[in-house]
Order: C-alpha cells, then structure tokens, then sequence
C-alpha cells in the first residue's frame, strides 16, 4: 500500500516539473545551452518530441536550431532530476533515432537538477562510438576463388557473385561438383543443394539450378522444394485475379480439413495440392514426400475432382436461361 501511494504521489510531481521546464525552457536554459556549447542561437523552432520507431522514446525538448555563423544542428535537451546510470546509452539511442529521422547533426544537453553533483558518465569511449559500417559486396567477389574454396558454405555464394550472364551455366555445374566432392554424405549434399535453390532465386536462375540439380541422382529433395515454392507463388499470383475459384478452393480446403484427420498441417495440403497440379507423380510417392498418409493423398485428389464438375453445373445454370432469352 505504501509503495503503491508513493508511485501514485510522484508521477503528478514529475507532470509539474515537466510543465515548469516546458514553460521556462526558451527563457533560461537556451541561454545556458549557448553558453555551454559556445554558440549564439539566432533562431529555433520546436520539433515533434516523440521519435516513432521500433521503441517509441519521448526526448524532453527537440530543436532545430540555427546560430548566428548560419550553422544548423539538432539540439536535443534532457532533464534529470537524479543519476542516471543509463543516461549515456540513452542519449546514444536518441541519437540514432533522431538521424534516421533528420539526418543532421545532434548535439544533446542533459540539465542534471538534483542537489549533489552528478556521477553520471558524458562521454562514450571512442570504441564505442557508430561511425559507420563496413560494407561487404558479394557481387565483387571473385567467382573463381569462391569456387576453389574447400569450404561447402563459401562455394555457394559464388552463385551471388561477379560473373557474365552468359557464363552462369558453367559457373553453376562447377559449384554442384565442388558441392558433391565436398560433401560428406547424401544428406549434407542434400542440404547444400537447398541452400542453393534459396540463394539462386535471387539471381533469378532457379529453373537452370533444378536443370542442373536433376541431373545428380538426387532429384527428389530438389523437385519438392521447386515445386512447393512455385506453387505457392503461382497461387498468390492467380489468387488474386480469381476471386471465385479461390472461393471455391477455399471452401474445398476447409472441407478437406475438416474431413481428413485433423492431423493434417496446411503447409502439408498445399504441398499436395502443388504435386497434383504439376507433377504426375502416382499417390504413394506423394504420400512419401509429403510425409503423410496415403488416404489423405487420395482424399485431396477426391474432393479436387469432385468440384470440378460442381463448377461446370453453374455455368450451365447461368448460360441455359441467357440462351432462353435471347429465342
């Protein structure tokens, strides 16, 4: 109870001192600001206090403020009534949020107003301080150098690397060989060859890597993953202009589920329902790629057949009394 009154007493205090400082800050501490940074503020105009970004931050006063030498920076005051051991961290957060937003430069005051002398640190050691990031292009790599590395997880950013289009389908072979000699086994192979699936799609050269990849003896891990991701775009693609057959086939897959076992995962019946679409596999390899029971296959291949016609009927509906019509 004690506690709880305490808390309840000190957030009005902390509103007050906000309203004195509000009120009083332009008059006394901007003074004191020009004295302590040296400069002569000839004019400022208040900015939107809270920096809106992944944490939401309220810094006390924002300015833009312009000197009298035509010099313009952002002056960021802070009040604290007592130490702050994180105050340095804090105004290093600010900081960045506040470039981000105004891509100038910041200068940041706390106004310390407690009665003893403050033990709070200023200053960040030098290791601290952002002054900007190495920046690492793959593209500028050297294509043959990454492909001689014995390093499984090195050779496959040669597919990101520098090379001519036109030498993409050598540069691809080369990396499957470096990948199958240095691969320990099938499975590790296996992973490697995925890995590469991912990476090429953002050259655009997935259909030439499953061309390549077909040719190894192992072609069902890559066909599975292909097939799944293209059919899950063609969906979203086709989903869009198809507003009544996606109706439809939404009202199929909820059928689907909740006459299968429930065990069944959604991921599991698009995976289905992709094979079906592009693939003549027979119903127990795609039981066995898709992990799951043959009757569910059979299930799926059921209701997607049984629409089918349900579709043609109400196109006949609608088209007969047109027809009638028209006599």
């Amino acid at each position: 109870m004690g506690k709880s009154r305490k808390k309840k007493a000190l957030k009005p205090q902390g509103n007050l001192y906000d309203k004195i400082f509000k009120e009083n800050a332009e008059s006394i501490f901007i003074p004191l600001v020009e004295e302590r940074l040296g400069v002569k503020i000839q004019q400022y105009t208040p900015l939107k206090e809270k920096m809106q970004t992944t944490i939401e931050r309220e810094m006390d006063f924002f300015y833009e403020v312009l000197t009298d030498s035509a010099e313009t920076f952002i002056l960021h005051l802070e009040f604290q009534t007592e130490d702050d051991p994180e105050m340095l961290a804090r105004a290093q957060e600010y900081h960045g949020m506040a470039y981000r937003r105004k891509k100038m430069e910041i200068r940041h005051v706390v106004v310390y107003l407690g009665a003893a002398a403050s033990k709070m640190e200023t200053q960040l050691d030098e290791k601290f301080i952002f002054k900007g990031f190495d920046l690492l292009q793959i593209h500028d790599l050297d294509t043959q150098q990454l492909l001689s590395s014995q390093v499984p997880q090195v050779v496959l950013l040669a597919i990101l690397s520098n090379y001519p289009k036109e030498q993409a389908e050598s540069v691809l072979r080369l990396l499957v060989r470096q990948l199958r000699v240095l691969s320990k086994n099938k499975s590790e192979l296996s992973r490697y060859l995925k890995q590469l699936m991912i990476l090429a799609r953002i050259r655009k050269l997935e259909d030439l890597t499953i061309k390549i990849a077909e040719e190894m003896p192992i072609v069902y891990d890559i066909q599975t993953d292909y097939l799944f991701l293209k059919g899950i775009e063609k969906g979203i693609e086709k989903g869009i202009e198809r507003g009544i057959e996606r109706g439809i086939e939404k009202g199929i897959e909820q059928g689907i589920e909740k006459g299968v076992e429930k065990g069944i995962e959604k991921s599991q019946l698009l995976f289905i329902k992709s094979l079906l679409a592009n693939t003549d596999f027979s119903d127990e390899k795609m039981a066995l790629l898709v992990g799951c029971k043959l009757e569910i296959v059979q299930q799926v291949r059921n209701n997607l057949v049984i629409a089918t016609p349900k579709r043609t009927k109400v196109v006949k509906k609608r088209v007969k009394p047109q027809a009638k019509d028209l006599l």
